[in-house]
């Protein structure tokens, strides 16, 4: 078995006083508490680093699909129907309480 390493934090006074009633509370040692704290938050980041990776491919595909559609409607042979779609989405989103803002598929008026 390996020796653990040690890590060393300087905190207040009141936050030292808080964590150690944290970990009396839970009936673990301070060492235990803080421990198990930092190997959720490592977790944590590693999920909130594959968030923002997908979320940021979900963006790009939603800017790709937003610029596709909006060509097809420029030209499309009816020359209403682009603006009719985007005072439907102008609509739609105030309904669901949204702000209908241009650099998110909203009208480009405005």
């Amino acid at each position: 078995m390996t020796r653990p390493k040690s890590l060393q934090v300087h905190v207040t006074v009141e936050l030292a006083e808080r964590v150690r009633a944290a970990a009396k509370r839970r009936d673990i040692s301070v060492s235990e508490w803080i421990r198990s704290l930092l190997s959720q938050a490592c977790e944590n980041d590693d999920l909130a680093s594959k968030l923002e990776a997908s979320l940021d491919r979900v963006s790009r595909q939603s800017v790709f699909t937003m610029v596709g559609v909006d060509a097809l409607l420029a030209g499309h042979a009816d020359h209403g129907l682009r603006e009719r779609a985007h005072q439907a989405y102008a609509r739609k989103c105030k309904e669901l309480g949204l702000t209908a803002n241009a650099g998110e598929g909203g009208s480009d008026e405005a």
